[in-house]
């Protein structure tokens, strides 16, 4: 979960039309994928989660970039493969950076769903896990 909440809330971060975000912290064999949406309900795209990396997707299905996560610090990079920020997870909340180190989301979750807000705290999205 921690991994998924990291992604999606770059994914809203960073404008990249998936999530960003999606993870399975259990087995590398294992795969966990998410739906993304806005906070109207409008989908995005999605992430597929395996081991520590996670691919995502916009929701015509084009390459949205990818995140690993080490530890609680989740690296994202765009679907060139640059770096384009990291986020850092401290039990159910997630802060996002951009490239420059400066927090431009976060995010919590309870359960299966996961609240993303900008950086003036206002709501801008939700992802279910399932």
């Amino acid at each position: 979960m921690k991994i998924v909440k990291q992604i999606q809330l770059l994914a809203v971060c960073v404008g990249i039309a998936i999530p960003v975000a999606a993870m399975a912290a259990s087995s590398s064999s294992s795969k966990t994928t998410s739906r993304h949406t806005t906070g109207t309900g409008t989908y995005t795209g999605k992430s597929v989660s395996q081991g520590n990396t996670t691919r995502h997707t916009s929701k015509t299905g084009a390459s949205a970039g990818k995140s690993v996560t080490q530890g609680s610090v989740t690296k994202h990079y765009d679907k060139s493969g640059k770096q384009a920020g990291k986020s850092v997870t401290q039990g159910n909340a997630t802060r996002t950076m951009d490239a420059s180190g400066k927090t431009v989301a976060r995010s919590t979750t309870q359960g299966n769903v996961t609240t993303h807000k900008d950086a003036s705290n206002k709501v801008v999205g939700k992802t279910v896990t399932k």
